[in-house]
Protein backbone atom coordinates (compact mmCIF):
# COMPACT_ATOMS: atom_id res chain seq x y z
CA UNK A 1 0.00 0.00 0.00
CA UNK A 2 1.26 3.43 -0.68
CA UNK A 3 1.25 6.13 2.02
CA UNK A 4 -2.24 7.72 2.34
CA UNK A 5 -2.06 11.02 0.40
CA UNK A 6 -5.49 13.36 0.63
CA UNK A 7 -7.89 12.52 -2.52
CA UNK A 8 -8.51 14.69 -4.84
CA UNK A 9 -12.45 15.37 -5.34
CA UNK A 10 -13.42 14.79 -9.18
CA UNK A 11 -16.39 16.81 -8.23
CA UNK A 12 -19.38 16.40 -10.15
CA UNK A 13 -23.06 17.10 -8.72
CA UNK A 14 -25.30 15.46 -6.88
CA UNK A 15 -27.99 14.77 -9.39
CA UNK A 16 -29.65 11.66 -8.30
CA UNK A 17 -33.27 12.66 -6.63
CA UNK A 18 -32.78 9.99 -3.58
CA UNK A 19 -30.23 11.47 -1.23
CA UNK A 20 -28.56 8.09 -0.28
CA UNK A 21 -27.95 7.21 -4.02
CA UNK A 22 -26.76 10.56 -4.68
CA UNK A 23 -24.35 11.11 -1.61
CA UNK A 24 -23.31 7.13 -1.89
CA UNK A 25 -22.72 6.97 -5.00
CA UNK A 26 -20.90 10.16 -5.89
CA UNK A 27 -17.83 8.27 -3.05
CA UNK A 28 -17.91 5.37 -4.17
CA UNK A 29 -17.42 6.39 -7.89
CA UNK A 30 -14.96 8.74 -6.88
CA UNK A 31 -13.30 5.20 -4.59
CA UNK A 32 -13.86 2.56 -6.75
CA UNK A 33 -10.15 1.34 -7.64
CA UNK A 34 -9.59 0.78 -3.43
CA UNK A 35 -13.09 -0.31 -3.12
CA UNK A 36 -12.77 -2.91 -5.58
CA UNK A 37 -9.09 -3.71 -4.27
CA UNK A 38 -10.57 -3.64 -0.62
CA UNK A 39 -12.89 -6.47 -2.17
CA UNK A 40 -10.96 -8.89 -3.61
CA UNK A 41 -9.03 -9.17 -0.53
CA UNK A 42 -11.48 -9.51 1.64
CA UNK A 43 -12.61 -12.34 -0.87
CA UNK A 44 -9.72 -14.02 -0.47
CA UNK A 45 -9.61 -13.61 3.45
CA UNK A 46 -12.67 -15.04 3.72
CA UNK A 47 -12.86 -17.14 0.49
CA UNK A 48 -9.39 -19.40 2.06
CA UNK A 49 -11.63 -19.46 5.68
CA UNK A 50 -14.14 -21.42 3.38
CA UNK A 51 -11.64 -23.57 2.31
CA UNK A 52 -10.36 -24.65 5.78
CA UNK A 53 -13.10 -27.09 6.74
CA UNK A 54 -13.21 -28.62 2.98
CA UNK A 55 -9.01 -29.70 3.33
CA UNK A 56 -9.90 -30.08 7.41
CA UNK A 57 -12.56 -32.93 6.02
CA UNK A 58 -10.57 -34.37 3.09
CA UNK A 59 -7.33 -34.65 5.27
CA UNK A 60 -9.87 -37.05 7.72
CA UNK A 61 -11.57 -39.11 5.18
CA UNK A 62 -8.59 -39.79 3.28
CA UNK A 63 -5.54 -39.68 5.43
CA UNK A 64 -6.61 -40.58 9.03
CA UNK A 65 -9.74 -42.72 8.06
CA UNK A 66 -8.31 -43.92 4.60
CA UNK A 67 -5.09 -44.76 6.42
CA UNK A 68 -3.00 -42.84 3.59
CA UNK A 69 -0.58 -41.21 5.18
CA UNK A 70 0.72 -39.09 2.02
CA UNK A 71 -2.83 -37.91 1.06
CA UNK A 72 -2.49 -36.58 5.07
CA UNK A 73 0.79 -34.66 4.73
CA UNK A 74 -0.43 -33.44 1.29
CA UNK A 75 -4.00 -31.83 2.82
CA UNK A 76 -1.85 -30.48 5.94
CA UNK A 77 0.39 -28.80 3.36
CA UNK A 78 -3.37 -27.24 1.72
CA UNK A 79 -4.18 -26.39 4.63
CA UNK A 80 -1.11 -24.47 6.00
CA UNK A 81 -1.55 -22.56 2.49
CA UNK A 82 -4.83 -21.90 3.81
CA UNK A 83 -3.68 -20.40 6.94
CA UNK A 84 -1.13 -18.71 5.25
CA UNK A 85 -3.03 -16.28 2.75
CA UNK A 86 -5.49 -15.98 4.41
CA UNK A 87 -3.31 -14.36 7.32
CA UNK A 88 -1.47 -12.39 4.65
CA UNK A 89 -4.90 -11.36 3.42
CA UNK A 90 -6.91 -10.39 6.67
CA UNK A 91 -3.50 -8.13 7.47
CA UNK A 92 -4.58 -6.48 3.90
CA UNK A 93 -8.22 -6.38 4.21
CA UNK A 94 -7.80 -4.68 7.44
CA UNK A 95 -5.29 -2.04 5.85
CA UNK A 96 -7.87 -1.03 3.00
CA UNK A 97 -10.47 -0.81 5.43
CA UNK A 98 -8.62 1.89 7.26
CA UNK A 99 -7.31 3.72 3.72
CA UNK A 100 -11.07 3.77 2.49
CA UNK A 101 -12.05 5.05 5.95
CA UNK A 102 -9.74 7.75 6.19
CA UNK A 103 -10.16 8.55 2.24
CA UNK A 104 -14.24 9.17 2.71
CA UNK A 105 -13.58 11.12 5.73
CA UNK A 106 -11.04 13.55 3.77
CA UNK A 107 -13.19 13.60 0.51
CA UNK A 108 -16.39 14.36 2.44
CA UNK A 109 -14.56 17.43 4.53
CA UNK A 110 -13.05 18.62 1.25
CA UNK A 111 -16.43 18.91 0.13
CA UNK A 112 -17.51 20.17 2.75
CA UNK A 113 -14.43 23.32 2.58
CA UNK A 114 -15.54 23.77 -0.95
CA UNK A 115 -19.42 24.63 -0.31
CA UNK A 116 -18.60 26.69 2.53
CA UNK A 117 -16.21 28.59 0.29
CA UNK A 118 -18.70 28.65 -2.42
CA UNK A 119 -21.67 30.06 -0.58
CA UNK A 120 -19.13 32.45 1.32
CA UNK A 121 -21.00 35.29 3.24
CA UNK A 122 -24.71 33.58 2.75
CA UNK A 123 -23.18 30.06 4.54
CA UNK A 124 -25.27 31.83 8.05
CA UNK A 125 -28.53 32.20 6.49
CA UNK A 126 -28.12 28.59 5.20
CA UNK A 127 -26.52 26.41 7.83
CA UNK A 128 -25.62 27.13 11.15
CA UNK A 129 -22.26 26.07 13.16
CA UNK A 130 -23.62 23.23 15.01
CA UNK A 131 -25.05 21.89 11.67
CA UNK A 132 -21.65 22.14 9.84
CA UNK A 133 -20.07 20.49 13.44
CA UNK A 134 -22.57 17.85 13.23
CA UNK A 135 -22.38 17.08 9.46
CA UNK A 136 -18.43 16.95 10.05
CA UNK A 137 -18.12 14.78 12.74
CA UNK A 138 -20.91 12.02 12.75
CA UNK A 139 -22.07 12.61 9.11
CA UNK A 140 -18.90 12.09 8.03
CA UNK A 141 -18.23 9.39 10.32
CA UNK A 142 -20.96 7.35 9.38
CA UNK A 143 -20.56 7.66 5.59
CA UNK A 144 -16.58 6.64 5.87
CA UNK A 145 -17.75 3.66 8.11
CA UNK A 146 -20.01 2.36 4.94
CA UNK A 147 -16.68 2.84 2.53
CA UNK A 148 -14.73 1.22 4.98
CA UNK A 149 -17.35 -1.85 5.88
CA UNK A 150 -18.13 -1.94 1.42
CA UNK A 151 -14.87 -4.43 0.90
CA UNK A 152 -16.22 -6.81 3.92
CA UNK A 153 -19.83 -6.38 3.35
CA UNK A 154 -19.36 -7.14 -0.66
CA UNK A 155 -16.92 -10.14 0.32
CA UNK A 156 -18.73 -11.46 2.91
CA UNK A 157 -21.89 -12.39 0.21
CA UNK A 158 -19.07 -13.88 -2.34
CA UNK A 159 -18.01 -15.86 0.51
CA UNK A 160 -21.29 -17.22 1.16
CA UNK A 161 -21.91 -18.10 -2.08
CA UNK A 162 -18.61 -20.24 -2.00
CA UNK A 163 -19.55 -21.78 0.97
CA UNK A 164 -23.23 -23.16 -0.83
CA UNK A 165 -21.52 -24.23 -3.62
CA UNK A 166 -18.97 -26.56 -1.24
CA UNK A 167 -22.24 -27.76 0.58
CA UNK A 168 -23.83 -28.58 -2.70
CA UNK A 169 -20.88 -31.20 -3.04
CA UNK A 170 -22.00 -32.93 -0.10
CA UNK A 171 -25.58 -32.89 0.19
CA UNK A 172 -28.57 -30.28 -1.40
CA UNK A 173 -30.00 -30.94 2.10
CA UNK A 174 -27.16 -28.24 3.61
CA UNK A 175 -27.54 -25.94 0.75
CA UNK A 176 -31.26 -25.40 1.25
CA UNK A 177 -31.27 -25.13 5.10
CA UNK A 178 -28.33 -22.42 4.53
CA UNK A 179 -29.49 -20.95 1.72
CA UNK A 180 -33.22 -20.53 3.10
CA UNK A 181 -32.07 -19.68 6.31
CA UNK A 182 -30.07 -17.28 6.09
CA UNK A 183 -31.99 -15.06 3.74
CA UNK A 184 -34.81 -15.87 6.48
CA UNK A 185 -32.35 -14.22 9.02
CA UNK A 186 -32.22 -11.57 7.57
CA UNK A 187 -35.07 -10.63 6.67
CA UNK A 188 -36.53 -11.43 10.54
CA UNK A 189 -33.99 -8.04 11.36
CA UNK A 190 -35.53 -6.06 8.12
CA UNK A 191 -37.68 -4.27 10.69
CA UNK A 192 -34.78 -3.98 13.33
CA UNK A 193 -33.13 -1.91 10.07
CA UNK A 194 -35.80 -0.14 9.64
CA UNK A 195 -36.51 1.25 13.20
CA UNK A 196 -32.46 2.05 13.42
CA UNK A 197 -33.12 4.43 10.23
CA UNK A 198 -35.80 6.33 11.90
CA UNK A 199 -34.68 6.50 15.22
CA UNK A 200 -30.77 7.65 13.53
CA UNK A 201 -32.80 10.20 12.03
CA UNK A 202 -33.81 11.56 15.01
CA UNK A 203 -30.68 11.48 16.92
CA UNK A 204 -29.19 13.04 14.07
CA UNK A 205 -31.77 16.01 13.97
CA UNK A 206 -31.25 16.27 18.01
CA UNK A 207 -27.58 16.35 17.80
CA UNK A 208 -27.91 19.21 15.31
CA UNK A 209 -29.66 21.34 17.36
CA UNK A 210 -27.89 20.39 20.20
CA UNK A 211 -24.59 21.33 19.08
CA UNK A 212 -26.44 24.46 17.40
CA UNK A 213 -27.26 26.32 20.70
CA UNK A 214 -23.96 25.28 22.14
CA UNK A 215 -22.18 27.09 19.42
CA UNK A 216 -24.30 29.77 19.45
CA UNK A 217 -23.83 30.07 23.55
CA UNK A 218 -20.39 30.11 23.58
CA UNK A 219 -20.13 32.63 20.39
CA UNK A 220 -22.07 35.01 22.60
CA UNK A 221 -20.98 33.85 26.08
CA UNK A 222 -19.68 37.29 27.06
CA UNK A 223 -22.96 39.43 25.79
CA UNK A 224 -25.30 36.29 27.39
CA UNK A 225 -24.13 37.29 30.77
CA UNK A 226 -23.98 40.98 30.49
CA UNK A 227 -27.76 40.55 29.83
CA UNK A 228 -28.19 37.92 32.31
CA UNK A 229 -29.23 35.04 29.23
CA UNK A 230 -26.76 32.56 30.23
CA UNK A 231 -29.14 30.79 32.45
CA UNK A 232 -31.69 30.87 30.04
CA UNK A 233 -29.24 29.39 27.11
CA UNK A 234 -27.89 27.01 29.89
CA UNK A 235 -31.54 25.63 30.31
CA UNK A 236 -32.29 25.33 26.53
CA UNK A 237 -29.12 23.46 26.15
CA UNK A 238 -29.91 21.40 29.14
CA UNK A 239 -33.38 20.23 27.70
CA UNK A 240 -31.88 19.75 24.17
CA UNK A 241 -28.93 17.10 25.34
CA UNK A 242 -31.55 15.57 27.31
CA UNK A 243 -33.48 14.84 23.93
CA UNK A 244 -30.03 14.26 22.75
CA UNK A 245 -29.26 11.47 25.13
CA UNK A 246 -33.17 10.22 25.06
CA UNK A 247 -32.76 9.62 21.58
CA UNK A 248 -29.29 8.14 21.94
CA UNK A 249 -30.81 5.48 24.16
CA UNK A 250 -33.27 4.75 22.01
CA UNK A 251 -30.45 4.21 19.53
CA UNK A 252 -28.38 2.06 21.34
CA UNK A 253 -31.32 -0.07 22.85
CA UNK A 254 -32.11 -1.45 18.86
CA UNK A 255 -28.63 -1.51 18.16
CA UNK A 256 -28.45 -3.96 21.08
CA UNK A 257 -31.71 -6.02 19.73
CA UNK A 258 -29.64 -5.87 16.59
CA UNK A 259 -26.52 -7.26 17.97
CA UNK A 260 -28.19 -9.77 20.21
CA UNK A 261 -29.87 -11.14 16.88
CA UNK A 262 -26.58 -11.32 14.89
CA UNK A 263 -25.76 -13.62 18.18
CA UNK A 264 -28.48 -15.97 18.58
CA UNK A 265 -29.99 -16.07 14.84
CA UNK A 266 -26.97 -17.50 13.52
CA UNK A 267 -26.07 -19.70 16.15
CA UNK A 268 -30.04 -20.85 15.77
CA UNK A 269 -28.98 -22.24 12.27
CA UNK A 270 -25.54 -23.81 13.75
CA UNK A 271 -27.58 -25.66 15.43
CA UNK A 272 -30.44 -26.86 12.66
CA UNK A 273 -27.74 -27.47 10.44
CA UNK A 274 -25.62 -29.71 13.05
CA UNK A 275 -28.73 -31.42 14.16
CA UNK A 276 -29.23 -32.15 9.78
CA UNK A 277 -26.02 -33.24 9.77
CA UNK A 278 -26.24 -35.68 12.99
CA UNK A 279 -28.83 -37.57 11.41
CA UNK A 280 -27.52 -37.39 7.38
CA UNK A 281 -23.90 -39.16 9.14
CA UNK A 282 -25.81 -41.91 11.47
CA UNK A 283 -27.25 -42.66 8.08
CA UNK A 284 -24.79 -42.78 5.99
CA UNK A 285 -25.01 -40.12 3.49
CA UNK A 286 -21.51 -38.39 4.27
CA UNK A 287 -18.94 -39.25 5.94
CA UNK A 288 -17.80 -38.17 9.31
CA UNK A 289 -15.02 -35.96 7.71
CA UNK A 290 -17.88 -34.49 5.76
CA UNK A 291 -20.02 -33.97 9.23
CA UNK A 292 -16.65 -32.13 10.71
CA UNK A 293 -16.49 -29.82 7.71
CA UNK A 294 -19.70 -28.75 7.98
CA UNK A 295 -19.21 -27.53 11.33
CA UNK A 296 -16.27 -25.84 10.10
CA UNK A 297 -18.46 -24.14 7.33
CA UNK A 298 -20.87 -23.23 9.57
CA UNK A 299 -18.32 -21.82 12.13
CA UNK A 300 -16.73 -19.95 8.94
CA UNK A 301 -19.88 -18.55 7.54
CA UNK A 302 -20.45 -16.92 11.10
CA UNK A 303 -17.61 -14.53 10.03
CA UNK A 304 -19.07 -13.12 6.88
CA UNK A 305 -22.73 -13.22 8.50
CA UNK A 306 -20.82 -10.78 11.05
CA UNK A 307 -19.83 -8.62 8.48
CA UNK A 308 -23.43 -8.76 6.61
CA UNK A 309 -25.19 -7.28 9.45
CA UNK A 310 -22.52 -5.01 10.34
CA UNK A 311 -22.32 -3.87 6.81
CA UNK A 312 -26.19 -3.47 6.63
CA UNK A 313 -25.90 -1.56 9.62
CA UNK A 314 -23.40 0.82 8.42
CA UNK A 315 -25.38 1.76 5.11
CA UNK A 316 -28.40 2.44 7.13
CA UNK A 317 -26.50 4.91 9.51
CA UNK A 318 -25.28 6.13 5.80
CA UNK A 319 -28.53 6.47 4.51
CA UNK A 320 -29.19 8.55 7.55
CA UNK A 321 -26.13 10.75 7.30
CA UNK A 322 -26.55 11.40 3.85
CA UNK A 323 -29.55 13.47 3.49
CA UNK A 324 -28.08 16.19 5.44
CA UNK A 325 -24.82 16.15 3.32
CA UNK A 326 -26.83 16.37 0.24
CA UNK A 327 -29.51 19.31 1.66
CA UNK A 328 -25.91 21.74 2.57
CA UNK A 329 -24.86 20.91 -1.02
CA UNK A 330 -28.41 21.37 -2.54
CA UNK A 331 -27.98 25.12 -1.54
CA UNK A 332 -25.05 24.96 -3.31
CA UNK A 333 -24.05 22.98 -6.27
CA UNK A 334 -20.66 21.98 -6.58
CA UNK A 335 -18.03 25.09 -6.75
CA UNK A 336 -17.93 26.12 -10.27
CA UNK A 337 -15.04 24.90 -12.50
CA UNK A 338 -15.84 27.29 -15.22
CA UNK A 339 -15.39 26.98 -18.47
CA UNK A 340 -11.48 27.94 -18.76
CA UNK A 341 -12.05 31.37 -20.08
CA UNK A 342 -9.23 32.81 -19.72
CA UNK A 343 -8.66 35.96 -17.01
CA UNK A 344 -9.17 39.32 -18.93
CA UNK A 345 -6.15 41.16 -17.66
CA UNK A 346 -5.84 44.79 -16.63
CA UNK A 347 -10.17 45.40 -17.04
CA UNK A 348 -12.37 47.35 -14.66
CA UNK A 349 -14.44 45.38 -12.02
CA UNK A 350 -17.98 46.29 -12.01
CA UNK A 351 -20.57 45.27 -9.44
CA UNK A 352 -24.31 45.53 -11.92
CA UNK A 353 -26.63 45.59 -9.03
CA UNK A 354 -25.07 48.88 -7.37
CA UNK A 355 -23.08 50.02 -10.14
CA UNK A 356 -19.54 50.41 -8.44
CA UNK A 357 -17.04 50.04 -11.08
CA UNK A 358 -13.49 49.55 -9.36
CA UNK A 359 -10.77 50.76 -11.74
CA UNK A 360 -7.49 48.32 -12.59
CA UNK A 361 -4.71 49.65 -10.38
CA UNK A 362 -6.40 52.15 -8.21
CA UNK A 363 -7.81 52.40 -4.29
CA UNK A 364 -11.36 52.31 -4.45
CA UNK A 365 -13.24 53.29 -1.57
CA UNK A 366 -16.82 52.36 -1.11
CA UNK A 367 -19.28 54.24 1.56
CA UNK A 368 -22.92 53.45 1.83
CA UNK A 369 -25.64 55.79 2.73
CA UNK A 370 -26.30 54.89 6.46
CA UNK A 371 -23.27 52.15 6.58
CA UNK A 372 -26.18 49.90 5.01
CA UNK A 373 -26.09 47.31 1.70
CA UNK A 374 -22.17 46.86 1.95
CA UNK A 375 -22.25 42.81 2.38
CA UNK A 376 -24.15 42.71 -0.92
CA UNK A 377 -21.76 44.51 -2.56
CA UNK A 378 -18.97 42.53 -1.05
CA UNK A 379 -20.20 39.01 -2.01
CA UNK A 380 -20.81 40.47 -5.73
CA UNK A 381 -17.08 41.24 -5.85
CA UNK A 382 -15.58 38.79 -4.62
CA UNK A 383 -17.41 36.31 -7.00
CA UNK A 384 -19.77 34.68 -3.91
CA UNK A 385 -23.69 33.81 -4.47
CA UNK A 386 -25.53 33.27 -7.17
CA UNK A 387 -25.16 37.05 -9.23
CA UNK A 388 -21.58 38.31 -9.28
CA UNK A 389 -19.38 41.25 -10.65
CA UNK A 390 -17.92 41.36 -14.17
CA UNK A 391 -14.24 41.73 -15.11
CA UNK A 392 -14.67 43.50 -18.28
CA UNK A 393 -17.68 42.23 -19.90
CA UNK A 394 -17.24 38.40 -18.05
CA UNK A 395 -19.24 37.72 -14.82
CA UNK A 396 -16.72 36.21 -12.11
CA UNK A 397 -19.26 32.90 -12.25
CA UNK A 398 -17.41 32.33 -15.52
CA UNK A 399 -13.96 31.64 -14.66
CA UNK A 400 -12.95 28.59 -12.15
CA UNK A 401 -13.06 29.48 -8.90
CA UNK A 402 -9.67 28.58 -8.10
CA UNK A 403 -8.69 31.14 -10.63
CA UNK A 404 -11.16 33.89 -8.79
CA UNK A 405 -9.91 32.78 -5.40
CA UNK A 406 -6.92 33.74 -6.01
CA UNK A 407 -7.56 36.82 -8.37
CA UNK A 408 -9.61 38.31 -6.02
CA UNK A 409 -9.02 38.10 -2.13
CA UNK A 410 -12.17 39.32 0.15
CA UNK A 411 -11.03 40.19 3.89
CA UNK A 412 -14.33 40.49 5.72
CA UNK A 413 -14.63 41.91 8.88
CA UNK A 414 -15.68 38.71 10.59
CA UNK A 415 -13.10 36.24 9.49
CA UNK A 416 -10.96 35.03 11.88
CA UNK A 417 -7.97 33.52 12.75
CA UNK A 418 -6.94 30.23 13.11
CA UNK A 419 -4.71 28.73 16.00
CA UNK A 420 -1.06 28.11 15.85
CA UNK A 421 2.22 30.51 15.33
CA UNK A 422 1.41 33.87 13.64
CA UNK A 423 4.31 32.69 10.81
CA UNK A 424 1.94 29.94 9.89
CA UNK A 425 -1.44 32.21 10.14
CA UNK A 426 -0.10 34.92 8.32
CA UNK A 427 2.12 33.24 5.74
CA UNK A 428 -0.87 30.61 4.41
CA UNK A 429 1.43 29.24 1.68
CA UNK A 430 4.82 29.07 3.04
CA UNK A 431 6.63 31.32 0.88
CA UNK A 432 6.96 34.34 2.60
CA UNK A 433 10.00 35.46 4.28
CA UNK A 434 10.29 37.00 7.58
CA UNK A 435 10.74 40.73 6.38
CA UNK A 436 7.71 39.97 4.12
CA UNK A 437 5.75 39.29 7.42
CA UNK A 438 6.79 41.91 9.00
CA UNK A 439 6.14 44.72 6.09
CA UNK A 440 2.67 43.27 6.32
CA UNK A 441 2.54 43.76 9.94
CA UNK A 442 4.02 47.38 9.94
CA UNK A 443 1.24 48.11 7.71
CA UNK A 444 -1.36 46.67 9.75
CA UNK A 445 0.00 48.56 12.60
CA UNK A 446 0.47 45.30 14.15
CA UNK A 447 4.19 44.87 14.51
CA UNK A 448 3.59 45.53 19.21
CA UNK A 449 1.75 42.00 18.71
CA UNK A 450 4.66 40.13 17.70
CA UNK A 451 7.06 41.56 20.48
CA UNK A 452 8.13 44.98 19.09
CA UNK A 453 8.59 48.14 21.58
CA UNK A 454 4.94 49.87 20.96
CA UNK A 455 6.89 53.16 21.08
CA UNK A 456 7.93 51.89 17.65
CA UNK A 457 4.78 51.62 15.84
CA UNK A 458 5.04 55.24 14.56
CA UNK A 459 8.02 54.71 13.06
CA UNK A 460 7.60 54.36 9.09
CA UNK A 461 10.99 51.78 9.10
CA UNK A 462 10.14 48.14 9.31
CA UNK A 463 11.34 46.56 12.04
CA UNK A 464 14.60 44.55 11.19
CA UNK A 465 14.76 42.56 14.78
CA UNK A 466 13.00 42.53 17.83
CA UNK A 467 10.06 39.73 17.02
CA UNK A 468 9.22 36.62 17.77
CA UNK A 469 7.02 35.65 14.86
CA UNK A 470 6.22 32.20 16.67
CA UNK A 471 3.87 33.62 18.95
CA UNK A 472 1.27 31.09 19.35
CA UNK A 473 -2.41 32.28 18.03
CA UNK A 474 -5.63 30.65 20.48
CA UNK A 475 -8.45 29.18 19.22
CA UNK A 476 -10.00 31.83 17.01
CA UNK A 477 -7.32 33.76 18.17
CA UNK A 478 -8.99 34.28 21.49
CA UNK A 479 -5.92 35.41 23.15
CA UNK A 480 -5.72 39.13 20.96
CA UNK A 481 -8.31 42.04 21.56
CA UNK A 482 -10.57 42.65 19.22
CA UNK A 483 -8.55 45.26 17.23
CA UNK A 484 -5.73 43.16 17.37
CA UNK A 485 -7.59 40.30 15.53
CA UNK A 486 -8.08 42.44 12.87
CA UNK A 487 -4.84 43.83 12.50
CA UNK A 488 -3.30 40.41 12.31
CA UNK A 489 -6.09 39.71 9.51
CA UNK A 490 -5.63 42.46 7.78
CA UNK A 491 -1.69 41.89 7.74
CA UNK A 492 -2.62 38.14 6.20
CA UNK A 493 -4.75 39.39 3.27
CA UNK A 494 -1.79 41.62 2.77
CA UNK A 495 0.63 38.83 2.27
CA UNK A 496 -1.61 36.81 0.15
CA UNK A 497 -0.91 39.94 -2.12
CA UNK A 498 -3.51 39.40 -4.61
CA UNK A 499 -4.37 40.88 -7.53
CA UNK A 500 -7.94 42.80 -6.42
CA UNK A 501 -7.90 42.94 -2.61
CA UNK A 502 -11.07 43.57 -1.02
CA UNK A 503 -11.26 44.74 2.64
CA UNK A 504 -14.11 45.02 4.68
CA UNK A 505 -13.98 47.78 7.03
CA UNK A 506 -10.24 46.54 7.75
CA UNK A 507 -9.73 49.19 10.48
CA UNK A 508 -13.32 49.57 12.15
CA UNK A 509 -11.77 48.07 16.04
CA UNK A 510 -8.81 50.21 15.77
CA UNK A 511 -8.84 53.20 17.50
CA UNK A 512 -8.23 56.74 15.50
CA UNK A 513 -4.52 56.55 16.03
CA UNK A 514 -4.24 53.44 15.01
CA UNK A 515 -6.69 53.94 11.95
CA UNK A 516 -4.87 57.10 10.59
CA UNK A 517 -1.39 54.75 10.55
CA UNK A 518 -3.77 52.04 8.63
CA UNK A 519 -4.88 54.55 5.95
CA UNK A 520 -1.34 56.18 5.20
CA UNK A 521 0.50 52.70 4.96
CA UNK A 522 -2.37 50.69 3.05
CA UNK A 523 -2.00 53.63 0.38
CA UNK A 524 1.76 52.78 -0.23
CA UNK A 525 1.58 49.23 0.55
CA UNK A 526 -0.99 48.60 -2.20
CA UNK A 527 0.15 51.40 -4.45
CA UNK A 528 0.12 50.44 -8.58
CA UNK A 529 -3.09 47.54 -6.96
CA UNK A 530 -6.14 47.43 -7.58
CA UNK A 531 -7.69 47.50 -4.06
CA UNK A 532 -11.36 48.30 -2.62
CA UNK A 533 -12.08 48.97 0.62
CA UNK A 534 -15.82 48.72 1.84
CA UNK A 535 -15.57 51.60 4.87
CA UNK A 536 -17.29 55.08 6.08
CA UNK A 537 -14.19 55.43 7.81
CA UNK A 538 -13.04 59.02 6.63
CA UNK A 539 -9.66 58.66 7.20
CA UNK A 540 -9.32 55.27 4.79
CA UNK A 541 -11.48 57.16 2.47
CA UNK A 542 -9.68 60.26 2.41
CA UNK A 543 -6.24 58.11 0.95
CA UNK A 544 -8.15 56.21 -1.67
CA UNK A 545 -7.87 57.54 -5.27
CA UNK A 546 -11.86 58.04 -5.86
CA UNK A 547 -14.48 56.85 -3.78
CA UNK A 548 -17.97 55.50 -5.20
CA UNK A 549 -21.25 56.45 -2.90
CA UNK A 550 -23.94 54.45 -2.75
CA UNK A 551 -26.84 56.80 -1.54
CA UNK A 552 -30.11 57.25 -3.22
CA UNK A 553 -27.76 57.25 -6.65
CA UNK A 554 -24.44 56.18 -7.27
CA UNK A 555 -21.49 58.77 -7.24
CA UNK A 556 -17.91 59.20 -7.45
CA UNK A 557 -15.21 61.35 -6.74
CA UNK A 558 -12.63 62.08 -4.15
CA UNK A 559 -13.42 62.05 -1.05
CA UNK A 560 -12.83 65.88 -0.30
CA UNK A 561 -14.71 66.21 -3.68
CA UNK A 562 -17.44 64.45 -2.01
CA UNK A 563 -17.52 65.94 1.42
CA UNK A 564 -19.25 68.68 -0.61
CA UNK A 565 -22.50 66.38 -0.79
CA UNK A 566 -24.88 66.54 2.73
CA UNK A 567 -25.62 63.01 1.72
CA UNK A 568 -22.17 61.93 2.03
CA UNK A 569 -20.96 64.15 4.79
CA UNK A 570 -23.49 62.69 6.44
CA UNK A 571 -23.29 59.16 6.02
CA UNK A 572 -18.97 59.46 6.67
CA UNK A 573 -19.20 62.34 9.44
CA UNK A 574 -17.83 60.69 13.39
Amino acid sequence: MARFTPPRDPGGPLAHPNDAAAVIGWLFKSQWRTLLASTLVSFAFLGCQQFVPYVVGRAIDEGLVGGDRAALYWWSGALAVCIGIATVTGVASFVYMMYNQMDSDFRIQRRLVDTVVAVGAKLRSRADAGELVAISAADANSLAALSMMFGRLASALLAFALALTILAGMSWWFVLAVGVGVPAMFASLRPLFFRLEARGRELRSRIGEQTGIGTDAVAGLRVLRGIGGEAHFSARYRAASRASMEAGIRVRRTVAFLELARLALPGTLLVVVLWLGAVLTLEGTVTAGEFVALFGYLIALTRPLGYTIQGVDAFTRAVVASSRFRRLQDEHPEPSTGSGTPWPAGEVLEDPVSGARIEPGLTTGIATADGLGATGVLDRLGGYGDETARIGSVPLAAFDTAEVRTRVHLMEARAQLFSGPLRDQLDVNGKRTDADIMRALHTASAVDIVGVDPSLLESDEVPAGGYDLATVAGERGRNFSGGERQRLILARALLADPEILILDDPASACDAQTEARIAERLAKHRKGRTTVIVTNAPQLLAVCDRVTFLGEEVTTGTHAELMARPDYRAAVAR
